[in-house]
C-alpha cells in the first residue's frame, strides 16, 4: 500500500460472538516477510494492545509521534488515529485486538460505573505508552503476555479467560490511576484537526469513482480549497489530488486481483476518465503498469 494512502479500517478482528483477535508479526530476512512492517494510517472502533518483542518502531498516534522498541506496551484506544513504521529490518511484536463493548455488564454494580462506564464511554482511555522503565510496568507486563498468548494459540475457553485478563488489566489500571482522560491526551485544537482530516479521507474513500473538486472537498470541512492544502499537505506531505489519486490506484490493484475485468473499465471504475493517465500515474506509484501488475500478482497466486 501507498505510504499516504489512509483510510478507516473495516476489517472484522475476530467473530461477531468472539470479536478478539491474536495476531503476531514477524519480519526480516529468512522469514515470509522480508520487508520492513508499515502499517498506514488508519483507525478504527477497536481496542489495540501491542507488545515489542524485537526491534525498534516509530508509532504515531493522533498525530504524535513515538519511538517503542523491545519490551514496550503500546495501546490504541478506540477511534486513535495511528501508524506504525519499522526502523529496524528484523522486528517481531504481537497485537491482541477487541472490541470494548464485550467488557460491559448488564447489571451496574460499583466496579461497571466506576471504572467499566468511564473507559467504555472514553471518558477515560488507556495511556499510549507503557516502557519497561514505567513504575507498574512489571505488574502490568505478565497480564499481557497472558492475554497476547492465549488469543494467539485459542486454547479450550480461551475468550472467557481473554475476557477475565482484559478485566483485570482495566481494574488494574484503574487502580494504579493509569488510566486517563481524552482531553489530558488530546486538546481540543488536535481533536478538531484529527476528526476534520478523518472526514476528508472517508469522503475521498467513499467518492474515488467519480470527480472529486478541490471545493468539494472543501466544503466536507468548511474551508475554502487553499486552506485544504495546507491543512492536508501538513498532516500527510502530499496534497488532496495525489492522495485521491493514490485511493484510486489501491482500489484498481484490488480490481486487477480479484476480477477479469478489462483494465480501461477499471480505470472508469475507479475514477480515471482517461486511460493513458492512469496508466501513467499507476505506474508512478506501484512501478510498473496495470497488466504488469495483474500478471505478477497472478504468477505469485499460482505459485505461493
Amino acid at each position: 500500500m501507498n505510504p499516504d494512502f489512509s483510510l478507516k479500517e473495516n476489517v472484522t478482528h475476530g467473530t461477531a460472538d468472539k470479536p478478539i483477535t491474536g495476531l503476531r508479526f514477524i519480519n526480516g530476512k529468512d522469514t515470509p516477510n522480508p520487508d520492513p512492517f508499515l502499517a498506514n494510517r488508519h483507525w478504527h472502533h477497536t481496542v489495540e494492545i501491542l507488545y515489542i518483542s524485537k526491534g525498534n518502531f516509530l508509532l504515531e498516534i493522533n498525530l504524535e509521534e513515538y519511538t517503542v522498541g523491545e519490551g514496550d506496551l503500546c495501546f490504541l484506544n478506540a477511534e486513535d488515529l495511528h501508524q506504525i513504521t519499522a526502523i529496524d529490518q528484523d522486528t517481531r511484536h504481537e497485537v491482541c485486538i477487541f472490541d470494548p463493548k464485550i467488557l460491559d455488564f448488564s447489571y451496574h454494580d460499583e466496579f461497571e460505573e466506576q471504572v467499566l462506564a468511564p473507559f467504555l464511554s472514553r471518558r477515560q482511555i488507556l495511556p499510549h505508552i507503557l516502557r519497561t522503565s514505567d513504575r507498574y510496568y512489571e505488574l502490568l507486563k505478565p497480564l499481557f503476555l497472558q492475554l497476547m498468548d492465549i488469543s494467539f494459540s485459542r486454547p479450550a475457553g480461551w475468550y472467557i479467560s481473554c475476557k477475565l485478563l482484559l478485566l483485570q488489566i482495566i481494574s488494574a489500571m484503574h487502580d494504579s490511576k493509569m488510566l486517563q482522560t481524552a482531553d489530558e491526551l488530546l486538546c481540543a485544537g488536535d481533536k478538531l484537526k484529527i476528526d476534520r482530516y478523518k472526514q476528508l479521507v472517508s469522503y475521498m474513500e467513499q467518492n474515488y469513482f467519480r470527480p472529486v473538486s478541490l471545493s468539494e472537498l472543501a466544503k466536507v470541512i468548511c474551508c475554502n480549497p487553499q486552506y485544504l492544502c495546507r491543512f492536508f499537505k501538513e498532516i500527510t506531505g502530499t496534497s488532496p489530488v495525489q492522495y485521491l489519486i493514490s485511493c484510486r490506484v489501491e482500489h484498481a490493484c484490488s480490481l486487477l486481483v480479484e476480477t477479469t475485468n478489462p483494465i480501461l473499465d477499471i480505470s472508469m471504475d475507479c475514477g480515471f476518465e482517461n486511460i493513458s493517465y492512469f496508466i501513467r500515474k499507476f505506474k508512478q506509484l506501484k512501478g510498473c503498469t496495470p497488466k504488469e501488475y495483474r500478471r505478477r500478482r497472478t504468477e505469485d497466486t499460482i505459485f505461493a
